[in-house]
């Protein structure tokens, strides 16, 4: 049914266009390989058929977007592409976020892509379909870090979302747990005085005057005769259960 339908829609461009119209324009069959030509009723059905040059046009759009340095996103940093579009230097520096008034937001954007909706401007790694947070690339990550101390930049200065900047410390870490990257230590100078007891700071500390009268070390903890009002009211009180009085020791 198909097939039939088809011929006709073709008889009728053909009658429209000319014959030497329509095999100029299908001429370009010539030039493609024996394996990429299809059968005269599955030509028909494709040229004639809506539906077959939207899958079409979506499978095309989703390989256009697939990075092929998904498995390996280190080699995109030494690829030809990202020398031309960046140079030498990192990928976030020169990037300015869209914003309305003079005054520019204080804080970035939670995430630049949602679902299909991508925002405007998005930041430095969701602009760059090749760019990919992975803890084996190590260039990249190296970009986010001063050189100096080993700390992360804040947003605020690369531009990055908050998204991409969770992804971004998870990858660190990983990277350092797995030897990729190394820890910045501060280096500290011990000196033998600080652990030792022979300068005039340290001493013997002197017993205290409590320990040397034999006292108590507060007033408080000496015996206290009550006064004998609250003596007499609690003999008054417990006198049934009284059954032998003693004094302080």
């Amino acid at each position: 049914m198909a097939a039939a339908s088809g011929s006709m829609l073709l008889r009728n461009i053909m009658g429209h266009l000319g014959v030497r119209t329509v095999f100029r324009r299908l001429s370009w069959l010539q030039n493609t390989p024996s394996a990429f030509l299809l059968q005269p009723k599955q030509l028909l059905f494709r040229i004639c058929s809506t539906e077959a040059g939207q899958a079409e046009s979506a499978k095309q759009a989703a390989l256009e977007t697939e990075s092929r340095f998904k498995e390996k996103p280190w080699e995109y940093l030494e690829s030809e592409e990202y020398i031309e579009k960046y140079g030498s230097s990192p990928v976030w520096l020169g990037y300015r976020r869209n914003h309305k008034g003079p005054i520019p937001p204080q804080k970035t954007r939670k995430t630049c892509i949602r679902g299909r909706h991508i925002c405007a401007n998005p930041c430095p790694i969701c602009r760059d379909q090749n760019l990919f947070l992975d803890y084996r690339n190590v260039k990249l990550l190296e970009q986010f870090m001063c050189p100096h101390t080993g700390i992360t930049y804040h947003p605020n200065r690369t531009g990055i979302c908050m998204r991409r900047y969770k992804q971004l410390n998870l990858a660190i870490q990983k990277a350092q747990d797995n030897g990729l990257l190394f820890f910045h230590i501060p280096f500290i100078s011990f000196r033998g005085e600080d652990y030792s007891n022979q300068h005039p700071a340290v001493t013997t500390t002197p017993p205290s005057p409590a320990l040397l009268n034999k006292t108590a070390w507060y007033d408080w903890y000496d015996w206290q005769q009550p006064p004998e009002k609250e003596i007499a009211l609690l003999r008054r009180i417990y006198k049934d259960y009284l059954k032998e009085e003693s004094g302080p020791p």
